[in-house]
């Protein structure tokens, strides 16, 4: 609202130039993370990533890479991203437009050479702190352990069976990927993917695996089993809510079976807070698998079909 009016009373857009610089800091942390990193799942998709922050989509940069091990790279952004910001305000700078950001963000300020110049000179400064502040101080020693000292380290879990069919994460209305209210999921960015609209606030397990991922805000729960890998997505922005309202009854590790008590939200507050508290199911190595189609519709319980997956 306020980028938009001040484009109709000035013009110019001054918060744009703010945006801006919060992509390409967290480009530079995520580059420096994937690189540095010795396992070779984040060596993998932190290039990627890297790429979607710099064309002006950060989600999979941000989850994928910079929240997963920890808060200290993602605080190390902000910084960076503020004093970036604070700079590009008393520089003057102002885009024409808003909603484009990073490197497509340069089409707003060709309007005027020196702001041209200035844009380029700051993403660039910000780009390297980021890569080199993150790189010296604050990868996270979990990502520099090797899949081989894991696996030696830590007892290997039951084999769960490839699941060909993915059950509903909670009872309420079957979402279409398409018609998923936040175009990182509904675009497939992370993969493939579809919602629940929950009438509840219980979330289950999808299938047998083993939790991979706890997000410290328990918003977000990764399961992977023979080769899938599963990312269960609670509410939209809901990161924004630090784990308050969410109860989180499994851990890091731990093996669990189809139809698990996962999480227990507060519908209510996640209301209150002005999120949408559509649960997305995404299969984030669905690249690598034959196929991966949702098979649900209308209202559906827990357990329900929800997914059909191929190998």
């Amino acid at each position: 609202m306020l980028e938009i009016s001040l484009l109709a009373s000035t013009g110019f857009n001054p918060f744009n130039a703010i945006l801006c610089m919060c992509g390409f800091s967290s480009a530079g942390v995520c580059l420096a993370i994937s690189i540095k990193a010795k396992k070779k799942e984040i060596r993998a998709i932190g290039p990627s990533a890297t790429v979607s922050a710099l064309l002006g989509i950060g989600e999979p940069a941000l989850f994928g890479v910079i929240l997963r091990y920890g808060m200290k790279p993602f605080l190390l952004s902000c910084s960076i991203n503020g004093v970036a910001g604070m700079v590009a305000m008393l520089l003057g700078m102002k885009g024409t437009g808003n909603g484009i950001t990073t490197i497509p963000g340069m089409l707003l300020y060709i309007y005027s050479p020196s702001q041209l110049i200035m844009y380029v000179i700051l993403a660039l400064s910000v780009f390297i702190a980021a890569f080199c502040l993150c790189w010296f101080f604050a990868v996270p020693p979990e990502v520099m352990e090797t899949d081989t000292a894991v696996k030696k380290e830590a007892p290997k879990p039951a084999l769960a069976p490839f699941p060909e069919v993915l059950g509903a994460v909670a009872q309420g209305t079957f979402v279409p990927m398409e018609e998923i209210p936040d175009p990182t999921f509904s675009q497939g960015v992370l993969g493939v993917c579809c919602g629940i609209e929950p009438e509840t606030g219980k979330v289950y397990a999808p299938m047998n695996g083993t939790v991979s991922q706890l997000a410290d805000t328990l918003h977000a729960i990764g399961i992977e089993a023979a080769g899938v890998e599963l990312l269960i997505h609670v509410g939209i922005d809901t990161v924004s809510m630090k784990g308050d309202g969410f109860t989180s009854h499994i851990k890091e590790g731990q093996a669990v079976k189809k139809g698990d008590l996962l999480l227990t939200m507060n519908l209510e507050k996640i209301k209150a807070a002005g999120h949408p508290a559509t649960i997305m199911v995404i299969v984030t190595n669905s690249d690598d698998l034959a196929s991966a189609e949702a098979s649900a519709s209308g209202r559906v319980m827990p357990g329900d079909q929800l997914m059909r997956l191929k190998a």
